[in-house]
């Protein structure tokens, strides 16, 4: 989800989950809720507190500080709504560091206020000391996904802390910046591999997988606002092309010097934003029907009609840059911006024949926004390499249902990526990137049990979301940035 920021702008589930430690590195399997009541996302598994208390996070590059729900929250006193939250009263070495320091708003309208803690977190086979996050009491949350927390992948610089406390609570390290300290991983970079909707996906921290994606990655350097480091994950969104299978293709968008279009990759949101234009185009070449969706409107198609792989699929290219010479592209079918459409109970929503009906996954924003969060639907299209040390981004064209696994690790500096991929189109960072925040220092050990697989609802079943089957469908401010 987007963090909003006070001085800005815009306007599962599968439980199971495997963690692996490399050498110098940690990966965490991600499940996904696509096609749940809740929306589309993503989501790991972590223990926190002495002892261990069992937390499912949905990851979130459009934030930067890790939130846990608390036990006591009025709004989880309905389990349904809370299915897991953080009991600080059962951890002997949980510590309030900042009581009423949390005041975290998203843009969704997602409000997450209450205190700033530290305790002790276990991520695969390590146990991480003094890892600070929020304690949520106050939570203001639409359709809370089945999960106990969100895990903030952005700089610290976005830790949600109120305006009052500004001067007394300390820029506290991230979650990333946490594992560099505790020298659990070299390097402040994470890559995120989403995969199928009906597969595990994975996000690797201090390395890269060179069997995730197909052909070259190229590194884009993050766009930044004049006078100021880089600290967001911001993209120029150079073009958008709808290629239609009946016809020529059409430019959705494009930037141009003067007047660029923003892109915020952002796993932690649902659905393509869109300029009118564009929006209004896509929905005309869909194939939708209007439907009333939880009082909004959405367009919705017969799944079966949306199957990954027709060969007569309409497909889009998206063009992305950042403030260097490098562009790099993505592409994906009208498939992957469909998701199915289900109850609370899980079961999928028919039309008056029985067919199982499938959700476009795009909103409307207005042309004068100039940015463009780009979903997770999108963002599976793609392998996503996250550096904040040089403030890069480097993408390439995710190789899907991948059954094999090459990790590299990825040393601090400025060549730490060049020395790791050989197959890397690359550009030098020039503006100056937020720095690592914070003097706090960690204890790293070795935890007797790693973190395994859990049961919980399944919002998704294998067969509606085959991959490899035509017949089956596939389920899927602002201050002026440099250029």
């Amino acid at each position: 989800m987007k963090l909003l920021k006070t001085f800005t702008f815009l306007p599962l589930l599968c439980f199971g989950v495997g963690a692996t430690e490399h050498h110098g590195t940690i990966e965490l399997s991600l499940m996904n809720s696509v096609g749940s009541i809740h929306g589309d996302h993503y989501y790991a598994n972590v223990t926190v507190g002495t002892p261990g208390q069992s937390q499912t996070v949905m990851i979130d590059t459009g934030s930067g500080t890790t939130i846990f729900a608390a036990s006591n929250a009025s709004f989880c006193t309905n389990s349904t709504l809370c299915p897991s939250t953080l009991n600080a009263t059962q951890s002997s070495t949980l510590e309030v560091a900042y009581p009423g320091g949390l005041d975290s708003n998203y843009g969704d309208g997602t409000h997450l206020g209450g205190d700033l803690i530290t305790d002790v977190v276990q991520i695969s086979n390590l146990m991480i000391s003094n890892v600070s996050m929020g304690l949520a009491h106050d939570i203001r949350w639409n359709y809370m996904p089945p999960v106990s927390g969100i895990m903030g992948l952005g700089y610290s610089n976005l830790n949600a802390v109120p305006m009052k406390m500004w001067n007394e609570v300390r820029q506290n390290p991230s979650f990333v910046e946490t594992l560099v300290k505790a020298k659990a991983i070299s390097s402040r970079l994470f890559s995120i591999y989403l995969n199928t909707p009906d597969l595990y996906g994975s996000i690797l921290f201090g390395g890269i997988d060179n069997a995730k994606y197909n052909g070259p990655l190229t590194t884009l350097n993050c766009l930044n606002y004049p006078d100021h480091a880089i600290d967001s994950w911001y993209l120029k969104l150079q073009e958008v092309t709808m290629k239609p299978y009946d016809g020529p293709n059409q430019t959705l968008l494009r930037s141009t010097t003067l007047d660029p279009w923003v892109a915020i990759p952002d796993t932690g949101c649902a659905v393509w934003h869109l300029p009118t234009s564009a929006y209004h185009k896509v929905v005309g070449y869909a194939g939708v029907n209007p439907m009333t969706i939880a009082h909004e409107r959405g367009f919705v198609r017969p799944c079966r009609e949306v199957a990954y792989g027709n060969a007569n699929a309409t497909r889009f290219q998206i063009v992305f840059a950042g403030n260097g010479t490098n562009t790099a592209s993505l592409d994906f079918e009208l498939a992957d911006i469909f998701a199915p459409l289900t109850q609370e109970n899980g079961s999928m929503i028919a039309d008056r024949y029985g067919q199982p009906l499938c959700r476009l996954q795009i909103i409307e924003v207005p042309e004068y926004q100039r940015v463009s969060l780009i979903s997770n639907d999108v963002m599976r299209a793609g392998y996503w390499v996250f550096d904040l040390d040089n403030g890069q981004i480097s993408l390439g064209q995710s190789n899907l249902r991948a059954n094999i696994s090459k990790v590299v690790r990825v040393q601090a500096g400025t060549n730490g990526l060049t020395q790791a991929i050989e197959n890397l189109v690359f550009e030098t960072q020039a503006n100056k990137v937020d720095r690592m925040s914070g003097s706090t220092t960690h204890k790293l050990s070795t935890a007797t049990n790693t973190i395994g697989y859990t049961t919980g609802a399944q919002f998704y079943t294998t067969s509606i979301v085959a991959h490899s089957s035509k017949s089956a469908p596939r389920l899927e401010t602002q201050r002026r940035l440099t250029k």
